[in-house]
């Protein structure tokens, strides 16, 4: 299958007065599985749609391989984009679906036969090739889909949502056959959802968009271990991350987060760092994930477990800190507590995130050498 780069250098798109895309910039290699992410009316869909030639841009260029295609209409551009309906044509066959494109291009009928196939026997669909599409489930109508665009051979596959209107089950079994298909065939595919678990699981990276804005690109890993953005720490993860908004002050050499009657002492975390001082008096949020958040004895924070849920093997413990905190842990099984038990709670230092809370970035700090 051809596969080939795509670069979105500068894209605004403007609907009226609402910026739908701000001034968005970014690669996608060839050959991943390129995921935006963001909530609902983020611009990651009218981003999706500027690449496809469904929208043209008020400033900015797309490039697909080495060609600026800006301009182009949608059918020059060699994309095909799988919307949210598959609009699989329910009267017609499987094969006549997977079909359809290439019988609209006049490609021969030995070689169109044996393309078709070839993509039902990859997407698991040989077996229904004479069945009308109607009679199928949402994972094979899906597939269909998919065949019917791989079957032109584009370069970028472009996908909006393809599983928000199937269940949990029947999600989690796609994702899996969307991420083998694209394996097997080695295309380049841009991915749409607004379902982070879904983006992590199925994405080699991604891009998480907010309010028209790209705020990180990066591999999943990336994104959950080193958030450059609050909106991000908080968007990625589940449970979400633990954030707490205070001061940053000092005290007899200790480095405090002070809010209300809530102290959390970082001085380990800060004696790491060379420009600690210049974050004194200055409000920040700390973010820590629940799995770096240990139940201790000895532990410099107390509160009271509030609702325990089960997570699998471990788990998620909401513990009240005060009136308006409530701090996540994540710890094994046999670190079971009763609800209305008091607790006490340690940070792992080494995993803290510190954010400006005008700006909402991440606040770089440098490290001391060891």
């Amino acid at each position: 299958m051809k596969r080939a780069k795509v670069r979105v250098v500068n894209i605004t798109k403007r609907f009226g007065d609402l910026v739908a895309v701000n001034d968005v910039s970014f690669e996608v290699y060839e050959g991943e599985i390129f995921t935006l992410l963001g909530p609902s009316g983020c611009g990651k869909t009218t981003t999706l749609r500027v690449i496809s030639g469904l929208e043209k841009p008020d400033s900015g260029k797309v490039y697909i391989g080495d060609s600026d295609v800006t301009a182009l209409p949608p059918q020059l551009r060699n994309v095909c984009l799988v919307f949210q309906e598959y609009a699989v044509f329910p009267h017609m066959s499987v094969y006549d679906n997977i079909a359809f494109g290439l019988k609209v291009r006049k490609v021969p009928k030995e070689e169109l036969s044996k393309r078709v196939r070839e993509l039902a026997e990859v997407l698991e669909l040989t077996d229904r090739l004479n069945t009308k599409a109607s009679k199928l489930g949402i994972s094979e109508q899906q597939r269909i889909a998919l065949a019917r665009c791989m079957a032109v051979e584009p370069e970028v596959l472009l996908l909006d949502e393809p599983l928000t209107f199937a269940d949990a089950k029947v999600r989690e079994k796609m994702r899996r056959e969307l991420k083998k298909i694209q394996r097997e065939l080695g295309a380049t595919m841009i991915y749409v959802t607004h379902d982070q678990l879904e983006a992590m699981m199925l994405s080699d990276r991604i891009a998480v968009m907010n309010r028209g804005r790209l705020l990180q690109v990066g591999s999943p890993i990336e994104i959950y271990d080193n958030p450059q953005n609050l909106f991000v720490a908080r968007f990625i993860g589940s449970p979400t991350i633990n954030t707490i908004e205070g001061t940053l002050v000092e005290e007899r050499g200790r480095f405090l987060i002070k809010r209300d009657e809530v102290v959390v002492d970082v001085s380990e975390f800060m004696s790491s760092y060379h420009d600690v001082e210049s974050l004194l008096g200055k409000d920040i949020v700390i973010g820590i994930r629940p799995e770096d958040v240990y139940l201790d004895v000895k532990g410099p924070i107390e509160g009271v477990a509030e609702v325990i849920e089960v997570s699998g093997e471990r788990l998620a413990i909401h513990v009240k800190i005060s009136k308006e905190l409530v701090l996540k842990a994540l710890v094994p099984v046999h670190e079971a507590v009763a609800e209305r038990e008091k607790v006490r709670l340690s940070f792992n230092l080494e995993k803290l995130h510190v954010f400006d809370k005008v700006t909402e970035e991440k606040v770089a700090l440098r490290r001391v050498k060891q």
